[in-house]
């Protein structure tokens, strides 16, 4: 008998020591999500996946994934649990039978705009006894871009009508001179190198070139986040920012109106923490400047005037510019008629703070 049980204790011993070593060995974990760029409340699967290559049959495998700050799960019945830093943590248990794949769906959402940063997991592996765990951590780390809200189009519309206007009527009194679609009568009030002479000679009377309209005109969409001096930040007023440009980048899109997108804000990604928003953007899509507004910070990289200066040497003559900021600044307004209405540029300010009266 006593023999039995120093063999069965030795034999016990053995097994959990193998077991214990490779509790996770030739176990795979990784994940994805259904979608990486989305709008706010919209849901999206977390799709966990865990692979067993080996032969053997593991009776207990512990998932356990972070989840970023403000992420919500679907269905209720999904405990997640708060640590110590304000993450969230899912956990689940499972088994595995030889060369099998399992996968995970998790419906989650996220309400405000962002970019929110998934960690990976950590596989917990179980011994013969029970006793001891063995973790192994997957770190990679993938984005989900969340896109600001909009605001209401119709009032959004009423507030741009007269720029809207203004920009409708320039394209037709501004002609291309290189655009000659025809000629007609000599009225007195065009200048004399717009005489076409060889049909004036056919005609016998003073005829001159008719031109086309400009093709297109460009509006410049200026979104700046600085506030004025000396005035704490109001993010809520920030976030109105993204939002009116989403908006209105969107109208001018289904308008089919051209348009530049300049901002001096920084943008987050996962390989450096802080970029700046590219400046020219009239033929980058829609979606793009999206993903960018979605990644936005609310720290500037540059000042106003560097900003507007930027754009003045970048503009055409006569091209509107809808400037998108926080709060009402006279000093802005200002620089803005300075270095832009001087020019020829019809300039109109659109501020955060108002958003919520329209929102």
């Amino acid at each position: 008998m006593l023999i039995f049980l120093a063999v069965l204790i030795v034999v016990v011993y053995f097994v959990q020591a193998h077991s214990q070593k490779r509790a996770l060995k030739d176990v795979d974990y990784d994940y994805k999500f259904s979608k990486q760029l989305v709008e706010a409340d919209e849901s999206f699967e977390l799709i966990s996946t865990i692979v067993n290559r080996s032969r053997r049959f593991i009776p207990f495998i512990r998932m356990e994934e972070t989840l970023p700050k403000g992420v919500c799960a679907i269905h209720q019945s999904v405990g997640l649990r708060e640590d110590v830093l304000g993450h969230l943590r899912y956990d689940s248990t499972i088994y595995m039978m030889p060369r099998s794949k399992l996968e995970r769906r998790l419906e989650i959402v996220f309400s405000a705009r962002g970019c929110y940063l998934f960690h990976g997991g950590k596989l917990h592996g179980g011994d013969f006894l029970g006793l001891k765990e063995k973790r192994e951590s997957f770190q990679e780390f993938r984005e989900v871009v969340v896109y600001p809200k909009g605001v209401n189009v119709g009032q959004l519309e009423q507030m741009l009508s007269g720029f809207l206007g203004d920009i409708s009527v320039r394209r037709f009194i501004m002609e291309d001179p290189i655009l000659t679609i025809g000629t007609r009568e000599y009225t007195g009030s065009e200048s004399l190198n717009r005489i076409s002479w060889k049909h004036s000679a056919r005609s016998g009377e003073l005829m001159v070139k008719q031109f086309d309209y400009t093709v297109e005109t460009v509006v410049t969409v200026v979104l700046d986040i600085n506030t004025p001096s000396g005035t704490p930040v109001d993010f809520q007023h920030v976030e109105n920012c993204f939002s009116l440009a989403r908006s209105v980048c969107q109208l001018f899109k289904d308008k089919h109106i051209a348009f530049d997108f300049v901002s001096n804000g920084r943008i987050q990604t996962s390989k450096t923490q802080k970029q700046r928003l590219d400046q020219n953007t009239r033929n980058v899509s829609l979606l793009d400047i999206l993903e960018r507004l979605g990644r936005s910070t609310y720290q500037p990289i540059e000042t106003f005037e560097e900003t507007i200066q930027d754009v003045k040497w970048r503009q055409d003559k006569g091209q509107g510019t809808i400037v998108i900021t926080p709060q009402k600044d006279e000093n802005k307004e200002t620089l803005a008629n300075t270095y832009l209405a001087t020019a020829g540029s019809t300039v109109i300010f659109m501020y955060g703070e108002d958003v919520d009266g329209f929102n």
